[in-house]
């Protein structure tokens, strides 16, 4: 097969090792495909910097789950985690220009509402 060639479905079902399908965006697609990672995300585009207790009680998830996705996202280099040496300990957490360029999938898949209307998770942070 020439390097110029088009793969066909038939090609790629012949060369797929039934473990991993080659593609570039399957690491992303895994972590914010975990339950509650957009919604996290998408927190995060709408203020900055945020508080883990701002974005649990906002979101109202679970602080063992909220800790492993904002973990994933930092590991991941979507989101920032800045500590401060005080007590009690606090602990920022806001975009990186990396997470800013994934956030345009929001607009992409036309979630962001249209003008005048405002959607529950906006209502909610408006009124934090």
């Amino acid at each position: 097969m020439s390097s110029t060639a088009t793969l066909t479905a038939k090609d790629v079902v012949e060369q797929y090792d039934g473990a991993n399908l080659i593609c570039a965006f399957t690491p992303l697609l895994e972590v914010l495909g975990k339950p509650h990672t957009m919604k996290i995300v998408y927190v995060l585009t709408t203020a900055s910097p945020w508080r883990f207790t701002q974005i649990q009680k906002i979101l109202h998830i679970q602080p063992k789950t909220l800790a492993a996705r904002l973990q994933e996202l930092v590991e991941f280099g979507l989101v920032s985690r800045k500590s401060y040496n005080e007590i009690p300990p606090r602990v920022d957490y806001e975009l990186t220009q990396k997470g800013r360029d994934v956030t345009k999938i929001f607009d992409i898949m036309g979630h962001l509402p249209e003008t005048g209307q405002s959607t529950l998770l906006q209502k909610k942070i408006q009124r934090a």
